[in-house]
């Protein structure tokens, strides 16, 4: 068990019990080999939400933020949304990853790499209402940090992958005053609960890739465009050609590689103001590779 350690702003006012839980935050691990990826590193056992701040220089910050919610199945978090709210800080955004409360596994690394703690759908589906509530609570906290951290409290949008795609549109859909964000993106959502989109709802963006296995994504993401649509609220929509699932996560050599430009794009198109660099990284120029089948 490897404690996480980094700069965290919590939800919750209530200070957590270092005795009851040393690791409120989360403990990582490292996972061998998943679904094409290998050493990939996650968060899991995070009871006390909180949100890690990647702050851009303060020459080239914009005022504008954006909550990283990473995917993981509700049981894990994903390391790669810190990279990418290391992209979006580089562009002059204020990124926050959101430490959403997950379903419980076992402490043991060896133990929970045997089974990722044996839950079932129905109650991973049962807990990610809980994990929205963190999402609505993140754009409120970032809203009344907006002085502090120098934001306007009008450009505050959220970003979701997979499991944190559902928190995006969950705050999208579903928010008072003080918890609306000013802009959405899940990307490859996982689409569980009824919603309803709202008059008012933020300008949306969406991005999957046609070769999706996950349980209709490309279908519910469809539906999802035009329901924001019906209600002539602003939406763009990106299906990749190839990609899978998770795609954000790692360069393939695929088109789908520069979602993240296409989504800066997006949201400069909308006035929200961010820097005009390429968030392509180097590295995924570099590793351009034959298309896998």
């Amino acid at each position: 068990m490897h404690p996480i350690i980094d700069e965290l702003i919590p939800l919750s006012p209530q200070a957590p019990d270092p005795q009851r839980n040393p690791t409120p935050y989360g403990q990582s691990t490292v996972i061998p080999e998943l679904q094409g990826h290998r050493n990939l590193t996650v968060i899991r056992n995070v009871t006390q939400p909180a949100l890690s701040v990647h702050r851009p220089d303060p020459g080239r910050a914009t005022g504008t933020a954006v909550i990283v919610c990473p995917g993981g199945s509700f049981i894990t978090l994903t390391q790669s949304a810190t990279e990418i709210s290391t992209q979006l800080a580089r562009q002059g955004i204020t990124a926050f990853t959101l430490r959403y409360r997950l379903l419980p596994t076992p402490t043991q690394d060896g133990q929970f790499l045997q089974d990722w703690g044996g839950h079932t759908m129905a109650e991973i589906q049962a807990h990610s209402r809980i994990s929205i509530q963190d999402a609505r609570q993140a754009v409120r906290v970032v809203r009344a940090r907006a002085a502090t951290e120098r934001l306007d409290p009008h450009r505050i949008g959220i970003l979701g992958f997979s499991a944190g795609g559902l928190l995006a549109l969950a705050a999208a859909t579903d928010y008072d005053t003080t918890a609306r964000p000013d802009f959405a993106a899940p990307i490859y959502p996982a689409v569980w609960h009824d919603y309803q989109v709202p008059s008012d709802a933020p300008p949306l963006f969406l991005c999957c890739a046609a070769d999706d296995p996950g349980d209709k994504v490309v279908e519910k993401s469809i539906a999802l465009q035009q329901d924001w649509r019906n209600v002539g609220r602003p939406v763009e929509m990106h299906i990749y050609e190839r990609g899978g699932h998770g795609f954000a996560e790692r360069p393939q050599g695929l088109p789908c590689d520069t979602w993240l430009d296409r989504y800066l794009d997006w949201v400069r198109s909308h006035g929200f103001q961010v820097g005009t660099t390429p968030a392509l990284r180097d590295k995924t120029r570099q590793s351009s590779m034959p298309a896998q089948g």
